[in-house]
């Protein structure tokens, strides 16, 4: 053996040697304290974020969380009844679980508790232990993926924007489209057929027009002008038929103001309309009977089995010439509706109220239908048209199998929540919304069960691979949708069919133009 080769297995013994050791040095640092040197406390650990008592799904990422109790030293262990373990230690409270012994455990505790023991290290020696929180593993796990637009909050037509994704599983996240790949314009609203992730659409609002709804199936890309005749809104809040060729989305003109000098921006839609677009052909039609006179339909959501379509719909308070009419916020509630489609001919019934603005006392905005077809979910403001800029925006729940049935809360008692944006997974045991509860301002992704009787477990947050990225990263998450698989569409297929000098626009326009087109 050479000299350079002699040297070369040399350092690769002394690196296997090193790992070892810091391997073993970590078992060693892992390992509970003896309970002659702890002190037991009468409270479970305050943790940040609050993932304590959850029912959590098996293929979610670790839940990495700070404690935030003194200490100098801290030590967290995860153990099922069968004794196995997985564990974190750290001198700053930021506990990092291992991500492959954190998916081992939970896969093999799929149904079943687990039990969570903290300790706190005081500068003198001892030990705190606190109480041991319970978490629960679900038998039915979540989508691996999650898409969402992120974004930094602003108040212009600048900033950084994207759409994302983002494995559940471990803590990849990658770059769907940005803002640079579609001309410094605007992205938002994406909606995907069927949890599908070769399947889906987005809308795009370039500076100076030209809109455009991005049609993705695989790996094409190809962009329609979804207006009337050329002119109009675009497409703005849109919903995949179960058949996969028929999108339902809505046509707003949305206004944005400042209600008072030390509030946040409001938005108000003035003038709304339900459209349906054919994917083969490229035709946009405006049916009559979901856009009657003096209405304002937004919102639209096709049952699982395509038989209805759901929607949001309020009377116009205001003059349909109105340019501005915000004096008349206060008083718009809209009540949730749906009409039968009859898929072979294309033609839809009259509007029948589902949800009555009168009867639950407030906004019903944003209604979703478990993929089981057994529950609608939707937001409750007190009035306007977006949850996202209320006070407070709560999730309620509607069993559509109980004749008779009323609208239930998720959380009966809870802090200000400002819940919006929700989405079920494709088993129907699992909600994902945006919520800014934890901070008032920024929304972040937050998961939660729901069982068959549709009751809820309590919230929490998207685990990070740093919990301190909670409080440190200043974006807003929006529109979480949960996916099958990775999106696979390549960006450069995406800004070609955003930024080509080129829209494909419809082949033919039906329905006329509705009243609320503004």
């Amino acid at each position: 053996m050479t000299r350079p080769t002699r040297r070369w297995w040399l350092l690769v013994a002394l690196l296997l040697l090193l790992g070892a050791a810091r391997a073993a040095w970590r078992r060693l640092d892992e390992r509970p304290p003896p309970d002659s040197q702890c002190t037991a406390t009468a409270r479970a650990p305050r943790l940040e974020p609050d993932y304590t008592d959850l029912v959590i799904p098996p293929n979610i990422a670790p839940l990495n969380f700070m404690v935030v109790e003194s200490g100098r030293r801290y030590l967290a262990r995860l153990t099922d009844g069968q004794g196995r373990t997985v564990a974190a230690s750290s001198r700053n409270g930021v506990m990092i679980f291992p991500l492959k012994g954190w998916h081992r455990l939970l896969a093999a505790n799929r149904g079943r508790e687990l039990r969570l023991d903290v300790w706190a290290r005081a500068d003198d020696g001892r030990w705190n232990r606190y109480q041991p929180v319970r978490q629960t593993v679900a038998a039915e796990p979540v989508e691996n993926y999650l898409a969402y637009r992120r974004f930094r909050p602003f108040y212009d037509s600048s900033g950084p924007m994207g759409i994302y994704q983002r494995d559940l599983r471990g803590f990849d996240e990658t770059a769907i489209a940005t803002r640079d790949d579609i001309g410094d314009g605007c992205l938002n609203c994406h909606s995907f057929h069927d949890r599908r992730a070769d399947s889906f659409v987005f809308h795009t609002r370039l500076f100076p027009g030209d809109p455009a709804m991005v049609v993705v199936r695989g790996s094409q890309a190809q962009a329609a002008d979804t207006r009337v005749g050329g002119s109009g809104p675009p497409a703005g809040y849109s919903s995949w038929h179960p058949n996969g060729q028929t999108i339902a989305f809505s046509r707003n003109r949305i206004l944005q103001y400042y209600p008072q000098a030390d509030r946040a921006k409001a938005a108000l839609d003035v003038a709304s309309s339900l459209a349906v677009y054919t994917v083969a052909t490229g035709q946009v039609t405006v049916p009559p009977e979901i856009n009657p006179p003096g209405r304002l339909p937004t919102f639209p959501c096709w049952s699982a089995d395509g038989r209805w379509l759901y929607f949001a719909t309020a009377p116009r308070l205001w003059p349909e010439s109105s340019y501005m009419p915000v004096a008349q916020q206060k008083n718009l509630r809209y009540d949730i509706a749906r009409a039968a489609y009859d898929q072979a001919t294309g033609r839809f019934g009259s509007p029948e109220t589902v949800v009555s603005a009168r009867t639950v006392g407030g906004s019903a905005l944003e209604p979703r239908i478990s993929p089981d077809g057994r529950f609608l979910l939707f937001c409750l403001c007190e009035a306007g048209t977006f949850p996202v800029f209320q006070e407070r925006s709560d999730l309620y729940l509607l069993d559509l199998t109980r004749p008779g049935a009323q609208p239930v809360a998720l959380e009966s008692t809870a802090p200000t929540r400002h819940d919006s944006w929700h989405s079920w997974s494709g088993n129907s045991r699992w909600i994902v919304c945006a919520s800014k509860r934890d901070n008032n301002l920024l929304a972040r992704p937050y998961l939660r069960y729901v069982d068959a009787a549709g009751v809820a477990s309590k919230p929490f947050v998207v685990p990070r691979s740093d919990p301190r990225l909670h409080e440190r990263e200043t974006c807003t998450f929006n529109v979480p949708e949960l996916v099958d698989g990775p999106i696979r569409v390549g960006r450069t297929a995406v800004r070609r069919a955003t930024t080509g000098s080129r829209r494909a626009a419809p082949t033919g326009q039906s329905g006329g133009h509705s009243a609320a087109e503004g």
